[in-house]
């Protein structure tokens, strides 16, 4: 084979195997290879250059957002990483970051959303455990006033509904009488008038513990009925715009008595 036959072939066959020459580090171009896919970030658009050393800058420019392949990188004089995406189409690589490839983010999904289940499982598990302790503790237990404070809390958000006793909606006596229930197994009765005579009375002005029922209104028919849940701070359905929500005690609003059930 003639010299000059060899140098053509040697060329060739360097050209299809992907090397270039110019030293140049190549990758090999995907079918259809997600992982090898850039993104544009940071910038609106991105400038394309002739050539990654001193090129000139053509009149395409890359939309935020836009994805291409990667047929080569290269690095520069300055140290600055290069891909190329096309012929004679050069952008710096740190306007892009790698696409994930539609596989990798299924499973990453996947994995999420088992976690997620996973965690889910665990409170519950623990929920149970805490409302069975709740449940086995002797009256006057900080356990059953620790359980009761925590599933009030819980309730917060939730829609008020006259009438209704739960769980995703209730009226201020239904709220009490579900958390105590499922907390405490402790029956507080469904009105306010049955749960202001439960307990033990106390002094509102002498201060309440976590658990304590604070009470609005007459003696014998109160309007209002909440959970004390500590650090002056009670939960109750307070109305149709308002819902279950966590307040703060007031001067202004100061309960006119409390029951300790716990």
């Amino acid at each position: 084979m003639k010299k000059s036959n060899m140098i053509k072939f040697s060329a060739a066959a360097l050209t299809f195997l992907g090397i270039s020459a110019t030293g140049v580090k190549p990758v090999k171009q995907p079918a259809q290879a997600a992982s090898n896919r850039i993104k544009v970030i940071s910038k609106q658009y991105v400038t394309v250059w002739t050539n990654y050393q001193k090129g000139r800058h053509v009149a395409t420019h890359l939309k935020k957002g836009s994805s291409h392949f990667v047929y080569q990188t290269a690095t520069d004089s300055m140290g600055n990483l290069w891909y190329r995406i096309g012929k004679k189409e050069w952008v710096m690589a740190k306007y892009f970051n790698q696409v994930k490839s539609a596989k990798k983010a299924v499973k990453a999904k996947k994995v999420k959303k088992t976690k997620a289940k996973v965690k889910k499982t665990v409170k519950k598990a623990r929920s149970a455990a805490s409302l069975a302790a709740s449940w086995s503790a002797p009256m006057g237990s900080k356990v059953r006033a620790k359980a009761v404070v925590s599933l009030a809390k819980q309730q917060v958000g939730k829609a008020y509904v006259k009438g209704s006793k739960g769980p995703n909606a209730f009226d201020n006596a239904s709220l009490v009488a579900y958390v105590y229930k499922q907390a405490a197994g402790v029956n507080t009765g469904s009105s306010t008038k049955s749960q202001v005579k439960k307990g033990i009375a106390v002094d509102p002005s002498s201060g309440f513990a976590e658990g304590d029922l604070l009470f609005w209104g007459s003696k014998n028919k109160p309007y209002n009925v909440a959970i004390y849940v500590g650090d002056g701070k009670y939960v109750t359905a307070a109305g149709d715009q308002q819902g279950v929500v966590q307040a703060s005690l007031s001067t202004y609003f100061w309960p006119s008595r409390a029951r300790r059930v716990l």
